[in-house]
């Protein structure tokens, strides 16, 4: 995100195939990249067990933050 924010790569593409991964990993990674602060908070410092998979988890980044919390841990 942050070399994305940076403009060292214009697209996803481009930062894909400087890391060697695959286009659709990395944007999946960069969607996890907008959790909210409090969700990521219980996952990593008091690794809560989220209630949803990690595909699920991308698709509830996208959600406004107030609302990923219940459905991440619900």
């Amino acid at each position: 995100r942050r070399r994305m924010e940076a403009g060292e790569f214009n697209t996803v593409t481009d930062l894909a195939k400087a890391v060697g991964l695959a286009e659709r990993h990395v944007s999946r990674q960069l969607r996890l990249a907008y959790l909210a602060p409090g969700v990521l908070k219980r996952l990593v410092y008091k690794r809560e067990v989220p209630a949803v998979t990690l595909l699920k988890l991308t698709d509830v980044a996208a959600l406004p933050w107030h609302e990923q919390p219940e459905r991440v841990f619900d």
